[in-house]
């Protein structure tokens, strides 16, 4: 019986060597940042200063095990099973609420409990709407662009979602999938009154959630002067932006930094921007953001390609891919600049949390086998090396 290898299949000279080489970079430099940032908190809360970054490791491993499954699949699997996942992640949304099942952190109700790790379902979410609202596009892409019935479907199921996501409450994390989801429906086509209706509701569904919500309500206040009351509702971003400030130009240097030794609350997840500019300068901070765009901006030329080649699950999705990963980016530097309200959102690749990892892994997965179908869609040119008269 002959023995086939599995991987002789696929043509490896067709992987996106610049988006994989960017993926790499950020993820081996987030987990030696993780590594300096980490070190105080998890040597007080665990008793071994690496203890944090061992599980970030575990997680990486992990994700790169799921990206190399994403890239195998076919994209059509995706299509024929998308309704069964947003099902699975909607009952994963509910576990959250179950006593022994989901667990209380800081008065939210975001995780649950999986073998002994934690497993935050509203990560899990912003890839399965992504994920369904591409694949609803391609099915009723005539409806959409034509009827308020085919905008109007798939918005019940994504708001359903995003209202238990409140619920637990995460406005974040509800926010960065909305405008997701709503930035693919645009590129799908949903006329333009739809569109801006829905975001105008959006908008306002947001302001009122702040506006009558106290803790949010303060938040905003201290955004604005976070100096007025630097012990109270202030404190975690003057302690940012006085990490930002110390780091100048070029950084105390790499593990060198004060603020994460206690000082400054989550270092090590949603102000691990304040450490990398303390540590690394400003220098350092730009680089890593530009390579976060640079990330954000290669899936967007993969999604250019994908229409040209009439891939048009592979055009909405890394559409809506890139939209997330920009906003997580924007959002995360906005908040330690004090440029926005203080949100709970990691800086993708580099913040500590295992299922937004692994997320962003398996989407990275996702995005390299549209553009590998794209390429082996294409025809071969043959092209005379010489001309003939």
């Amino acid at each position: 019986m002959t023995k086939i290898n599995f991987f002789n299949q696929f043509d490896f000279s067709k992987i996106d060597l610049i988006l994989l080489s960017l993926f790499f970079v950020l993820s081996f430099s987030g987990l030696l940042i993780l590594a300096s940032a980490s070190v105080h908190f998890s040597d007080s809360i665990y008793g071994n200063p690496s203890a944090i970054f061992n599980r970030q490791l575990f997680y990486f491993f992990l994700g790169l095990f799921g990206l190399l499954i994403f890239f195998i699949l076919p994209l059509n699997f995706w299509i024929s099973y998308d309704r069964l996942f947003i099902t699975l992640g909607f009952i994963l949304l509910l576990l959250v609420f179950v006593p022994g099942i989901g667990f209380e952190v800081n008065g939210a109700n975001r995780w649950i409990r999986v073998a002994g790790f934690g497993l935050q379902p509203s990560e899990i979410m912003k890839f399965l709407s992504i994920l369904y609202v591409s694949c609803y596009s391609v099915r009723r892409i005539r409806e959409i662009q034509s009827h308020w019935i085919g905008f109007f479907r798939p918005a019940i199921i994504i708001v359903s979602i995003i209202s238990i996501i409140l619920i637990q409450p995460d406005l974040g994390s509800s926010a960065v999938i909305f405008a997701s989801v709503l930035g693919v429906l645009f590129v799908a086509g949903v006329k333009i009154k739809q569109f801006f209706i829905v975001a105008l509701l959006g908008l306002v569904a947001v302001t009122l959630m702040i506006v009558f919500v106290p803790w949010r309500w303060e938040r905003i206040i201290s955004f604005i002067d976070p100096w007025s009351d630097p012990w109270g509702s202030g404190y975690q971003l003057t302690l940012s932006l006085m990490s930002i400030g110390r780091g100048d130009w070029f950084g105390v240097g790499l593990g060198q930094g004060l603020m994460k030794m206690g000082y400054l609350p989550d270092a090590h997840t949603d102000f691990i921007f304040s450490v990398i500019v303390e540590e690394m300068g400003i220098l350092g901070g730009f680089i890593i953001v530009a390579l976060l765009f640079g990330l954000s901006f290669r899936i967007f030329y993969i999604g250019r390609e994908s229409l040209l080649r009439k891939n048009y699950f592979g055009f909405y999705f890394s559409y809506g891919v890139a939209l997330l990963l920009g906003l997580h980016t924007f959002i995360n530097v906005g908040v330690a600049c004090g440029l926005l309200p203080t949100k709970g959102l990691t800086l993708p690749l580099i913040s500590a949390g295992g299922t937004n990892l692994i997320i962003v892994c398996l989407m990275i997965g996702l995005i390299l086998r549209v553009d590998y179908e794209n390429k082996i869609s294409m025809p071969v040119p043959t092209i005379k090396r010489r001309a003939e008269f």
